[in-house]
């Protein structure tokens, strides 16, 4: 919580005050130095002292991903800590990584970030994922020189844990035909933001044009698909690759998308994700 301690003392929840914030536009690194005492490393200074056992943060996600880094540590086998986010599809969620926490990427980085969603696709019950690269097309030749190369070493991984799939266009991910989506994080935040935006369109639609009597005869109809679509039904990116449990919401994330994050943060503790995590990322 940002600001005077005398709100902390006035309820039963116990609070911890941050005397700064990091803004949105601040670059992160200068921030980082410049206000220890900001939201973001004060929290994640209560998650390494094991006051909290999950940190959640809608902030500049710049600032949290350096911040965990630094203040976490990494686990052993990852360079890049990715965010990796749940998307619905027709079939079941797929997990798409990374969704900001890298804007430009190295072919090694990709290949990491296709054993971190196998790691936690397998931690979650997917024995045999399948992993597919997001590209502009599902020809091996497509893409950039990255993507080409992150292809080739996806196909010849010697006793890959997952099945590669190849490239996957953006228009066929929703088809389910993948567990795990692999991109950089420029294009997997652009991707996760249309995504989300399509589906509330879709809903305001659906709800502007229908008459108000079907619309009541439909209500069922409409709630399971708003909880099929509606990206606030889905906690927020999950940072893996951090030594704790740190989650990252939208800036502009609703109560009800928050609260689905906190409810996320608890299930994955429940399951003991931390624990069962790093020993599916090294088999």
């Amino acid at each position: 919580v940002i600001g005077s301690s005398s709100f902390a003392s006035s309820t039963s929840i116990p609070y911890h005050t941050a005397k700064e914030v990091i803004g949105m536009e601040e670059n992160p690194l200068t921030a980082l130095r410049q206000k220890r005492h900001a939201s973001i490393p004060v929290g994640l200074r209560l998650l390494k002292e094991g006051v909290i056992d999950a940190f959640i943060s809608a902030g500049n996600t710049g600032a949290l991903v350096s911040a965990a880094k630094m203040i976490l540590g990494t686990l052993p086998t990852i360079r890049r800590p990715a965010l990796l986010a749940m998307i619905p599809t027709k079939k079941r969620p797929v997990a798409v990584v990374d969704v900001g926490a890298n804007i430009q990427v190295k072919t090694e980085h990709l290949v990491q970030f296709a054993r971190i969603a196998a790691a936690y696709l397998k931690a979650r019950g997917i024995e045999h994922p399948r992993i597919g690269l997001l590209n502009i097309g599902s020809e091996p030749i497509k893409g950039t020189s990255e993507s080409r190369l992150a292809y080739k070493a996806l196909q010849s991984l010697p006793e890959s844990p997952f099945r590669f799939v190849g490239n996957i266009e953006g228009k066929s991910v929703f088809d389910g035909e993948v567990d795990g989506l692999i991109t950089d994080g420029f294009t997997g935040n652009v991707f996760l933001k249309t995504a989300e935006g399509i589906a509330s369109l879709i809903l305001d639609r659906l709800e502007a044009h229908i008459p108000s009597d079907l619309l009541d005869k439909l209500t069922p109809q409409l709630a399971d698909l708003q909880r099929h679509l509606h990206y606030a039904d889905y906690p927020g990116a999950l940072l893996v690759g951090v030594k704790k449990i740190v989650i990252k919401c939208h800036g502009y994330s609703t109560p009800h998308s928050v609260g689905k994050a906190v409810f996320g943060a608890v299930e994955l503790l429940k399951q003991n994700f931390m624990e069962v995590f790093p020993e599916k990322l090294i088999k």
